[in-house]
């Protein structure tokens, strides 16, 4: 049962996180049914999944939690901004108790959040703050076995029943109303979901809480109870709804539920419906109360827990659901190693065998199928950004509150898709670096309008890819960065030498050295030094770099280069004085031999090429890397490739010439060596020797930024 109930915490990580997303949303002023219906959906799956295993205080908040969204998805109350505050806080409340269920944080006090629920429910504004404690929630009648020792040697186990045996039957005397369609549901527990732990009071009670009511329990296949075998069904249930209960609410009752379990419902007009005598009711009430006693008693020798078996689809429905599987991460991850290896045997034949060789054993066909294969294993770990992005909105609420600041937050490329292993690492630098926008970027209310600014401040959050990277960018129109104050502040920290000249972008970089703050006092949100030395960690962990841009009085950008994928590339392998280098085939645009005269040199160590009327910067790859041979080679006799970069646009890069193209698998550096800028990995080539591979983007920096090559490579 752990690995199901392993199973259970992911589905409640991802309830969390469409719950969150809905309810920012709504905050936002999407009230939409589908908004509310999708965190209705998140938090009741929840409450199931947790009762199915046991998790008494998590199923009982989240009980209640339902209850309100229940109430909100019917119309009967407003989701107003107090409502949705309140809503917001109780889903912290529910994710400390997903933790404490997990065993990995204590028990909440949620009796604050439960009072604040329980005073919408009853009526009342929604509190700004629950101050005050409500009521204990009125928790569920209770049935526990039998106190004396247990002949079997099992532990009793309580089981938690809705059935309110004990409330007054209705009499001869009192006004029927006027018949009405119903519908009528017949339930019975397959043998399978027996065996994996299920309890039909779980069902029952959700039918219940939609209106519901069992009018009979088929015991005819009870045995004795020494007979009785707490892995096998015995008992099916009718029940009698509404007629004007949504059909898809009485399937949702059933989410939990094995697919080979009797579930018939059906729909009984007017003059079909007839309404069982008291005597009668009451008799199968008695029947039902003991036959659920015996139940509980033998439900001791059982497995506590309900496996989450994918609910049944309806039957008008059958075809169209999805199949899907949870694997392993690690499992995908030594599947894509293979890949590597694979595309790498295949460089090692192409290197070997003549064309004539190739074609006899097929190896373009070979080369096809690992390509097919390679995308394939790389589709299952992309996952769209959004779920990076998803618990910004949330983060700047809080942040709102405690600064007094207003953010509105701007969001593009949400769907981009990064590999998962990209995606698991980049939440904290987000986080950082929002909280950072919020705390120093962005100016107080009263200093915006005395800029002449809007009193909100903006934070556009954007993603995109571009070639073989993924460009993540969280910028503000903030004040900017004070440079004066952070070179100070480096100095008094003994970060940089007093009479160190620095660049402005030397300057904003410092920012992310570690123990750096600007902060004249520590607080909950900025001060300790550790923000942005962890952004910068993180992002160099994943093979890419934080670039930094500031104007004064206008704002700061960060930006985040991020590889696509961790794994395998398309090259063009090149040569720079005999040594071989594999560039992104994904960033270069054509190739040209120069004519004499068209590379002409503008001022000492800069140079540009005319092509088709339009000059473009030349770098020499060659100087770059410190390469002194053949440094006397005519340029006519080189290549000059021409990339796209995100930041200096269309840029020539000189090298001696080109190899081949090849899919080429990436080996990180930083594991084994360090981050070292314009290089983006490592790769293995057909004939068993290294080649490094190029950083497209940091080999067309500015001119004042290239230095940093030859520190890292020194280094």
């Amino acid at each position: 049962m752990d690995d199901i109930q392993a199973i259970f915490f992911e589905e409640c990580a991802e309830g969390l996180a469409a719950a969150e997303q809905g309810l920012s949303a709504m905050q936002a002023g999407d009230v939409s049914s589908g908004t509310i219906a999708a965190v209705f959906r998140a938090v009741h799956s929840i409450k199931g999944g947790a009762g199915a295993f046991g998790h008494v205080a998590l199923t009982a908040f989240a009980h209640k939690f339902e209850n309100l969204l229940d109430e909100v998805r019917a119309g009967r109350i407003d989701p107003t901004p107090g409502t949705v505050g309140v809503m917001l806080s109780a889903l912290d409340v529910l994710s400390d108790h997903v933790g404490a269920s997990q065993g990995t944080a204590p028990l909440p006090d949620d009796s604050a959040s439960l009072a604040a629920i329980q005073a919408i429910l009853d009526g009342e504004a929604a509190p700004a703050v629950a101050a005050a404690p409500a009521p204990a929630p009125v928790e569920a009648p209770v049935a526990t076995a039998p106190e004396e020792e247990d002949p079997f040697g099992f532990e009793p186990v309580a089981v938690a029943l809705d059935f309110d045996f004990d409330a007054p039957e209705e009499t001869p005397d009192e006004p029927e109303e006027p018949a009405e369609a119903v519908w009528r549901v017949e339930f019975g527990p397959s043998r399978d979901a027996m065996a994996a732990g299920a309890e039909p009071v779980l069902v029952i009670r959700e039918l219940e809480d939609n209106g519901g009511r069992v009018v009979a329990v088929d015991c005819d296949a009870l045995p004795g109870l020494r007979d009785v075998d707490p892995e096998q069904s015995y008992l099916r249930w009718t029940i009698e709804l509404p007629g004007w209960t949504a059909e898809s609410r009485i399937n949702d009752a059933f989410d939990f539920v094995a697919p080979d379990s009797h579930i018939a419902i059906s729909r009984v007009e007017p003059s079909a419906v007839e309404a069982p005598a008291t005597d009668a009711r009451a008799e199968r009430l008695d029947d039902a109360r003991a036959l659920i006693e015996q139940v509980t008693a033998a439900a001791t020798v059982a497995a506590p827990a309900l496996a989450a078996v994918p609910a049944a689809p309806p039957p008008a429905a059958a075809d169209s659901g999805s199949q899907t599987i949870r694997v392993d991460l690690v499992k995908l991850d030594m599947l894509l190693n293979l890949v590597g290896e694979l595309v790498i045997r295949n460089s090692i034949l192409s290197d070997r065998l003549s064309a004539k060789d190739q074609e006899r054993v097929e190896l373009p066909e070979l080369a096809r199928l690992t390509r097919e294969i390679q995308d394939n294993v790389m589709s299952l770990r992309a996952q769209p950004i959004k779920q990076a992005f998803s618990r910004v909105p949330r983060m700047l609420r809080d942040l709102m509150a405690e600064t007094g600041k207003q953010v509105n937050l701007q969001t593009h490329g949400e769907m981009t898709e990064v590999d998962k292993g990209v995606i698991e690492k980049i939440g904290d630098p987000l986080t950082h670096l929002i909280r950072n926008a919020v705390d120093h970027g962005l100016e107080s209310t009263e200093e915006r309008l005395r800029a002449g600014k809007s009193a909100q401040g903006t934070i556009v959050l954007s993603a995109e890819q571009k070639g073989a990277r993924i460009i993540v960018t969280v910028s503000d129109d903030g004040k900017g960065i004070d440079r004066a104050r952070v070179r100070a502040k480096a100095v008094e920290k003994g970060i940089v030498a007093a009479d160190a000249v620095l660049t402005d972008e030397e300057i904003d970089q410092l920012i992310c050295a570690p123990g750096f703050s600007t902060a004249a006092t520590i607080s909950n949100i900025s001060g300790r030094g550790v923000g942005m030395d962890v952004v910068r960690s993180n992002v160099e962990a994943l093979g890419g770099r934080v670039e930094i841009a500031s104007v004064p009085g206008k704002g700061t950008s960060f930006t985040l280069v991020l590889p696509l994928t961790l794994a395998i590339l398309d090259g063009m392998v090149v040569r720079l004085a005999g040594q071989r280098f594999v560039l992104p085939l994904a960033t270069v645009i054509e190739a040209i031999r120069p004519e004499p005269g068209q590379v002409s040199a503008t001022t000492p160590g800069s140079e540009v090429i005319e092509i088709r009327g339009d000059y473009l910067p030349v770098r020499r790859l060659t100087q770059v890397f410190g390469l002194h041979a053949n440094e006397d080679r005519p340029v006519h006799e080189s290549l000059v490739i021409i990339v796209e970069s995100e930041s200096a646009g269309r840029v020539g890069l000189l090298v001696d010439t080109i190899d081949d193209r090849r899919e080429v698998v990436i080996k990180s550096l930083e594991q084994n060596l360090h981050p070292i800028r314009g290089l983006g990995g490592a790769t293995i080539l057909g004939d068993g020797s290294i080649a490094l591979i190029l950083d497209v983007e940091a080999l067309v920096a500015p001119a004042g930024q290239t230095r940093n090559l030859l520190r890292g490579l020194a280094a």
